[in-house]
């Protein structure tokens, strides 16, 4: 990797919201996944799928899918704010990927 780059991917997700319970679901009517990317600045670790990330304005998102970005294409995204240490449960996640990740 060149001196001024950094490792990019792209992360695919859903706003949630914390329900009574304290847990995060998901309550939207989004028919498809958004996209945001790590950026120079973004803190904390990516460290699975069904992690949770906050963005630039404070959106809660869950990590449903990622992928490698080239450096040079990262301006075509919006990069996240930071990685949070919470994952949603399972359930919550199986019923994300039924709804999201039909192939």
């Amino acid at each position: 990797m060149k001196k001024n780059t950094y490792k990019v991917q792209l992360f695919y997700g859903v706003p949630l919201q914390q329900n009574s319970d304290g847990k995060f679901v998901y309550c939207g009517q989004q028919t498809k996944l958004a996209v945001w990317r790590t950026g120079k600045h973004t803190r904390g670790h990516f460290d699975g799928i069904g992690q949770l990330f906050l963005t630039e304005n404070h959106l809660v998102i869950v990590i449903l899918k990622f992928e490698d970005l080239r450096f040079n294409q990262r301006h075509q995204f919006v990069s996240l704010s930071r990685f949070l240490d919470k994952k949603i449960d399972n359930s919550e996640l199986n019923r994300l990927n039924q709804l999201f990740m039909r192939i």
